[in-house]
């Protein structure tokens, strides 16, 4: 589909109806909604205006679709019949054009885009100046908000994206996930009320939990600076670093290499997200460097047979979630009241404390309604655990350090012997959004906090539940081992 629209001259969109048999206002479907009406008071004239083009489609039936997304992303020009007039748009310019016979309003008819990427806007994937992360983060939060006759269609539907995505990332995608950047896509959280996607003939899920697509519900995808710190395994059991499939074949294990790749790019930031671009085609932004797919190993990989993604991470058990709110958290979030009663509370998702062994807030996790239901409900609590997937810093933390990120080692960094900082706010009143008792935890250092997925075994392969973020030194005072992940 994305071969149809983008290689089409026009494409209509009939924004008026809420079905696809509803035809186009003014033509089939009869005469337009819209009537005229000029008074004249002491000498004034007034008329009333047909509704403008943001309201009109950011309302409409045909904008709340999923499969119609890509319809206004892949279609170089759109002409929407709404029920009061039609409108123009075009990917060569960055305003909209309303059709309109008074001669006031004519002057006005080019009206300006919005200069954020909204879900209105007339080029949501914009290729160049703009960093490929955060496209893709307001794509989806754009495509996951919007409904689908057929849930099993998530990623039928996103395969028009995916294919304007792969140049920006040189990659293709997993689950609707970048292949490229899939240890920081697998940070995503939800944006509301999150349920697991399910056949419904089977009941069974139909997509892995690592991904978005698995889950019914808006999602927020990562586009948050952070370490990686879990190694990929292939099927013959060697293991890869992310940079060893972003790089070119063999120039992350030579340092020569590595840093004649490196120089190869420059650096900025751009809405506080890091991002690198070519020097020998500085448009194109990058959240990680990337080589070309022909110049690079393709991976990481799906286990044989299956949807799960292998890797090494340190986990631990001895750090146990406990539903008592992190009330600070819960207001952050805007997200959750209190678990007693759902339905009447509008509980949405909850964002549990992670207690360390002297019960100050080491961290939370944010955790689906129904799945925090089932886990208090839950007398195994050997069958959750937390897995480290990188390391990150506060967003209040605006300081990267001296050095490069990507050499810090973390057993430098961390603290073993208990600390205490007594001046420091109360952790129930702190709007600090590192999530842990700074009388405890000293939220100075430098990516001071490592992101971590809850997540639950059954025969042998985790499920994921949560996301969230731990202190580093209490994640190693918990003395975690490093553990063969079979995710699912």
């Amino acid at each position: 589909m994305d071969q149809i629209y983008s290689s089409s001259v026009l494409t209509i969109a009939a924004a008026s109806g809420d079905n696809a048999d509803a035809g186009l206002p003014g033509m089939s479907a009869g005469p337009r909604s819209f009537q005229r009406h000029i008074d004249n008071v002491q000498g004034l004239y007034f008329a009333n205006l047909p509704r403008r083009f943001d309201s009109t489609i950011s309302e409409s039936v045909w904008n709340s679709r999923a499969w119609t997304l890509q319809e206004k992303v892949s279609s170089p020009r759109v002409l929407y019949f709404s029920a009061q007039r039609c409108f123009f748009t075009c990917h060569h310019s960055q305003v909209s054009f309303l059709e309109s016979d008074d001669t006031i309003e004519n002057g006005l008819e080019r009206t300006k885009w919005s200069g954020n990427l909204s879900d209105a806007n007339v080029n949501l994937i914009p290729t160049t100046h703009i960093v490929n992360i955060i496209t893709y983060r307001r794509v989806v939060q754009t495509y996951t908000s919007r409904h689908l006759t057929f849930s099993s269609d998530i990623l039928l539907a996103f395969k028009a994206h995916e294919a304007r995505f792969h140049p920006l990332f040189r990659s293709d995608f997993l689950f609707g996930l970048p292949r490229s950047e899939l240890d920081s896509q697998l940070l995503w959280q939800p944006g509301g009320p999150l349920k697991r996607r399910r056949d419904p003939r089977t009941n069974l899920p139909s997509f892995p939990t690592w991904s978005w697509a698995g889950w019914v519900g808006k999602a927020n995808c990562n586009d948050d600076e952070n370490l990686s710190r879990i190694e990929w395994i292939e099927a013959d059991g060697t293991r890869f670093s992310n940079q060893d499939f972003r790089y070119p074949a063999g120039a992350n294990a030579d340092v020569y290499k590595r840093l004649g790749y490196r120089n190869q790019w420059g650096g900025a930031l751009q809405q506080g997200v890091p991002y690198y671009m070519e020097k020998s085609r500085p448009e194109r932004y990058f959240f990680h460097l990337t080589a070309p797919e022909e110049e690079r190993m393709l991976g990481p990989n799906l286990k044989a047979g299956t949807n799960h993604l292998v890797f090494a991470a340190e986990t631990t058990s001895a750090l146990k979630v406990e539903f008592g709110h992190y009330w600070a958290m819960s207001v952050y979030n805007h997200k959750c009241t209190g678990c007693d009663d759902a339905e009447k509370d509008g509980h949405v998702v909850c964002p549990p404390i992670i207690p360390d062994k002297d019960d100050f807030v080491a961290g939370y996790v944010i955790v689906p309604a129904e799945l925090s239901t089932k886990m208090k409900e839950d007398d195994d609590e050997g069958r959750y655990e937390l897995i480290r997937i990188s390391r990150t810093k506060p967003r209040e933390q605006t300081e990267r350090g001296e050095e490069d990120p990507d050499l810090l080692v973390d057993e430098e960094a961390v603290t073993m012997e208990k600390t205490s900082f007594p001046d420091r706010p109360d952790v129930e009143k702190s709007k600090h959004s590192c999530a842990c008792d700074q009388r405890r935890f000293d939220v100075s250092k430098p990516w001071c906090l490592y992101n971590v997925m809850l997540v639950e075994w059954e025969a042998q392969v985790a499920y994921r539940m949560g996301l969230g973020t731990v202190h580093i030194d209490a994640w190693a005072q918990a003395k975690p081992r490093e553990k063969i992940i079979t995710l699912g």
